[in-house]
């Protein structure tokens, strides 16, 4: 496109009656596959005729739906995503679900329960791994960000296995000659390392001007003062005043964390004591959504548009692995359980409704 612009819609200074998710006026789309909803609302994404781009904030509820399990393609499915998420697939717990055994302590009671996500503030087409590909174009998506990036790499590996010829090297090749690739970056420092190799011609594949770059960076930052002098203020000299890469932009807000005894449920610092994540209500949340809403602002200025994941993070506190993460101290409340029809796969859908609009 021409040009892309993202209409913030007062997306922080809403009314905190977008949080009562469920009324009578409204039709609700949720994210199921192989349908779609027939509600009256406005689509999230918009294009207008001289080609700007209109993103809207999606608010919502998340639905537990068991009957996902009873899939033909369940078991496939939880073995594709054990071997690409481990601990924090949650996929054990989906497949014990599956064969009637239940849940295993030490994961959330909640963990291996698929949950689809309806919004009640606009519609998104249903996830399609063909319309995913064709909504690419042939492009390469190149996606920067930390590990819950990577979490939503091995989703992607499976949500689009039918559609891929390869998923080696960090790099998921697309059939129809489009290809996603991924780079680790936490914190600004890896960001730099990123942009030296491509400094150097023979060391990565070249990014073209009609590839998109999608970043993320936040939830290592856990203070204020800190995101804006490591990463926010440089970045924005670095990559937004002097492109740093050829490509289009794209920023995808940060989650919701959900630690215990944590002002807005962000990261305390380890604590071998913690018994698990905590409900976060909407507006103490709001309250500390610094990362976005700096991170947010800075990207409208540039006409960067955003990806508005935030909002459906906020009431997931019950769809993080918690304490069967890997070697995290205490609980685990930042990443999320990867499985089918849930966090990650409203990502993907996000994404997709995106794609199909920003081609």
């Amino acid at each position: 496109c021409k040009s892309v612009r993202m209409i913030m819609c007062e997306q922080y200074r809403y009314d905190l009656q977008l949080f009562v998710f469920v009324t009578a006026s409204l039709t609700a789309t949720s994210f199921v596959r192989g349908t779609q909803s027939t509600g009256a609302l406005t689509p999230c994404f918009t294009k207008s005729e001289d080609n700007n781009v209109t993103v809207h904030s999606i608010t919502g509820k998340w639905v537990e739906a068991p009957h996902i399990l009873d899939q033909s393609d369940a078991d496939s499915d939880i073995t594709c995503r054990i071997g690409n998420g481990g601990p924090r697939s949650c996929a054990v717990q989906a497949r014990k679900r599956r064969e009637g055994a239940g849940h295993s302590f030490p994961l959330s009671s909640k963990a291996g329960v698929p949950r689809l996500f309806e919004t009640d503030s606009c519609s998104l087409d249903h996830f399609d791994p063909k319309r995913f590909e064709n909504a690419l174009g042939g492009r390469t998506l190149h996606v920067f960000g930390d590990s819950l990036t990577m979490q939503h790499k091995g989703s992607l590996n499976c949500d689009l296995r039918t559609r891929l010829n390869s998923t080696d090297s960090g790099r998921q090749i697309f059939r129809a000659g489009g290809r996603i690739k991924f780079y680790r970056v936490s914190i600004y420092k890896n960001l730099l390392s990123q942009l030296d190799r491509f400094s150097i011609p023979s060391a990565v594949a070249p990014i073209l001007e009609r590839d998109l770059c999608l970043f993320n960076v936040g939830v290592h930052y856990n203070t204020r003062e800190e995101f804006h002098k490591d990463f926010l203020k440089p970045f924005e000299q670095r990559c937004l005043r002097n492109n740093c890469l050829p490509c289009k932009f794209v920023w995808r807000e940060s989650t919701q964390q959900h630690f215990p005894k944590a002002r807005g449920g962000l990261f305390p610092g380890p604590n071998k004591n913690c018994k698990g994540c905590v409900y976060v209500s909407p507006a103490e949340a709001n309250k500390f959504n610094w990362r976005n809403e700096d991170a947010n602002e800075l990207m409208t200025r540039y006409d960067i548009p955003v990806l508005p994941l935030w909002h459906m993070s906020v009431l997931a506190h019950d769809m993080h692995p918690e304490a069967g993460s890997y070697n995290h101290n205490g609980c685990d409340c930042t990443h999320f359980c990867n499985f089918r029809s849930g966090m990650f796969e409203a990502w993907t859908v996000v994404l997709q409704n995106f794609l199909q609009v920003a081609s």
